[in-house]
């Protein structure tokens, strides 16, 4: 069995992300999807991933992974929705625990308050796209109470975000803008010519596609990062054993795609300087023990809120970053983890896409702009 160290892992999942060296957008967001979640930042992962911008005729925003908000590609967003959906007895972790509980409580099952949230949502949004807080009060006038729980953060009564974020990958909607719904394009067979991935092949493509962001990994690590049942993503591992190749990562055991094994003994050199959001694809990587080994960092790279970014260099971590709008300035904090690296070109470049004039780096190197 092959075996390959820490920074093998990481240089082979810097390159399938594309971060080692940009490519055209549209593959760029193929490659995992990329979260829209705080608001605006898929653009800075994209920066980092490719050069200039994607047709936007190319590309739509969903609930998908976890029920984040991402951007995915129109042909293959069934790989990052509809794949996600186990059968029944694996609805409880697509809409979480908790959720679960709490509609099992009410006298639903899973299966039934998933069915009637859905039927709410495509009468509520029948007419058109609506905006968040429009789109909640159609789904009170058409839900029974025992799925309108009291928010005290909202202070009203709302249908739990588990079960609505559970649209995107059940097919019923999408988001055509910032916390605005609307209902998914129906799968004519006109559509069906655009889309890449039937449906009934989804489910392979989606291991696939995690496996060359995320590998060397494990079922587990994908039902984690897909937020569905582990049971699940056991089964997808299964329906591609011929195409998986078992590897030691750090001691642990994983899997690649057989013909990624090339990449992962020797993975390419990544170029320059990046500087990623806190939920850039890269740094969600379910594997955070080889992102940041020390217990200590980790507790600082992924605090309960206030997730700061990550400075990378030729691939490797080299500080953390934090950036505030200061009028038409970003304020890039940076604390440097090993040796000062000048990032002014890549920080007056997230300035404008955050839509500031220009950037100001304090901690180091790559004071500027």
């Amino acid at each position: 069995m092959l075996a390959v160290d820490r920074d093998q892992a990481l240089a082979f999942r810097v390159a399938g992300h594309n971060v080692h060296a940009r490519t055209d957008p549209l593959t760029a967001v193929a490659a995992c999807a990329i979260q829209e979640s705080p608001p605006g930042w898929w653009r800075v992962a994209l920066h980092a991933r490719a050069e200039g911008d994607v047709d936007s005729g190319k590309v739509l925003m969903v609930n998908a992974m976890r029920g984040a908000p991402h951007v995915v590609p129109v042909a293959d967003a069934a790989v990052f929705t509809s794949a996600l959906v186990p059968g029944d007895d694996g609805l409880k972790a697509l809409i979480g625990s908790l959720v679960a509980k709490e509609v099992t409580e009410g006298g639903h099952s899973v299966r039934e308050a998933v069915d009637l949230v859905m039927g709410a949502a495509r009468e509520g949004l029948a007419d058109g796209a609506l905006g968040r807080d429009d789109f909640h009060q159609a789904m009170r006038e058409r839900l029974p109470d025992t799925l309108l729980p009291w928010c005290r953060g909202c202070q009203s009564h709302h249908v739990r975000p588990g079960l609505w974020r559970a649209l995107g990958p059940l097919g019923v909607t999408v988001m055509p803008d910032k916390a605005t719904y609307a209902l998914a394009p129906a799968a004519s067979a006109e559509d069906a010519q655009h889309r890449s991935f039937p449906i009934e092949k989804s489910r392979a493509e989606l291991v696939r596609r995690f496996l060359r962001c995320f590998g060397p990994a494990t079922h587990t690590q994908l039902a984690s990062w897909a937020q569905t049942a582990p049971a699940y993503a056991k089964e997808l591992f299964a329906t591609l054993d011929e195409e998986l190749e078992p590897v030691k990562a750090d001691g642990r055991k994983g899997f690649v795609l057989c013909g990624d094994v090339p990449r992962l003994e020797d993975p390419p050199a990544a170029d320059g300087v990046r500087l990623l959001g806190g939920f850039d694809p890269y740094v969600s990587q379910p594997d955070r023990d080889s992102l940041a080994p020390e217990t200590a960092l980790r507790k600082r790279m992924f605090p309960a809120v206030g997730r700061p970014g990550v400075v990378l260099n030729e691939g490797e971590l080299r500080g953390l970053w934090k950036g505030r709008k200061k009028g038409d300035r970003l304020d890039i904090e940076v604390t440097w983890l090993g040796k000062e690296v000048d990032i002014a070109d890549e920080a007056a470049a997230i300035a404008s896409l955050r839509g500031c004039e220009t950037a100001r780096v304090t901690g180091g190197a790559g004071r500027g702009a």
